[in-house]
């Protein structure tokens, strides 16, 4: 099975959308649309949602290529002159509702030659496995993940995660690990990474080639890393963080931001690790009240 869009919209115009889910239309009404894809994804005739300040370059770029755009009322502003463009106040909310009306192939998981599946492995619905994947007791990959929308009144509802998980060849998955389906297109473990037992990986998460993930890491939504990253046990990652290549983050470490190609990080909130031990070194020594961390008098 390859992905090729699987979300379609069967020609739904943004007219007739807005109608049934809310909001305003600015251009491009009568746009016929086939697909909803993620903004670095969308062309011509495809639906992409915008929702967040953080992905401008990305939307700009979809926008240049004919991608018409869902996005929030904030920024609307934002948005380049002509783009067709699809406005609600409660833009992840009409994503959901879009995303519960669409109609999705049930497709079942698919194994490459020479996998091997612990016990009480449950694969979901659209989950690839290429050649020479080991994936070990207990582990979920494939469920939906952890995404909500927030309405009128303190109303919630779950954003259907239909797009499924692909795990490339010569992956290695601990026991317990949980692989969460990705939202309009796959969650990734690209070739040769290693997740530790205990792993969780968000949905639209992208793990990079030869990667090693240690025990106990948790990586929320859409968090990218990098080729041949190296990540410590019980490491926790933000939503939308990007780890470049060959970076380096130890132990328990809380990363809330983006982490450069080949740095090391440490502490919370992460920073350059020399940094961190400077910062240690000078709380050990008690700097300004002469006592150290374990004297309380």
């Amino acid at each position: 099975m390859t992905w090729d869009g699987l979300l379609r919209l069967g020609g739904l115009t943004l007219d007739a959308l807005a109608a049934k889910h809310g909001g305003r239309v600015v251009a491009g009404g009568g746009t016929a649309l086939g697909r909803i894809l993620p903004i670095e994804q969308a062309g011509p005739g495809d639906l992409a949602p915008w929702l967040s300040a953080r992905l401008a370059g990305p939307a700009h770029e979809a926008a240049a290529r004919g991608a018409t755009l869902l996005v929030a009322s904030s920024l609307e502003r934002k948005v380049p002159a002509g783009t067709a463009l699809w406005v609600h106040n409660r833009a992840t909310w009409a994503l959901a509702s879009v995303l519960e009306d669409v109609t999705v192939p049930d497709l079942p998981p698919t194994m490459g030659p020479g996998c091997e599946l612990g016990v009480g492995v449950v694969l979901g619905p659209r989950v690839v496995l290429g050649a020479r994947v080991k994936v070990g007791p207990g582990s979920v990959i494939g469920h939906p993940g952890f995404g909500w929308a927030f309405g009128d009144a303190g109303a919630t509802r779950a954003v259907p995660q239909l797009a499924g998980v692909v795990v490339e060849s010569d992956v290695t998955i601990g026991p317990l690990c949980t692989i969460d389906a990705g939202t309009l297109s796959p969650t990734r473990i690209r070739f040769g990474a290693k997740l530790d037992a205990h792993v969780h990986v968000g949905h639209n998460g992208d793990i990079g080639e030869g990667s090693i993930l240690a025990a106990q890491c948790g990586l929320a939504g859409s968090v990218r890393i990098g080729r041949g990253a190296l990540v410590g046990g019980q490491v926790g990652i933000a939503d939308h963080v990007v780890v470049g290549d060959g970076a380096r983050i130890a132990a328990k470490s809380g990363v809330i931001g983006d982490v450069p190609p080949g740095a090391t990080v440490a502490g919370y909130p992460a920073v350059p690790r020399l940094r961190w031990l400077r910062a240690l070194a000078r709380l050990y020594r008690g700097i300004g009240d002469g006592g150290g961390p374990w004297n309380d008098e």
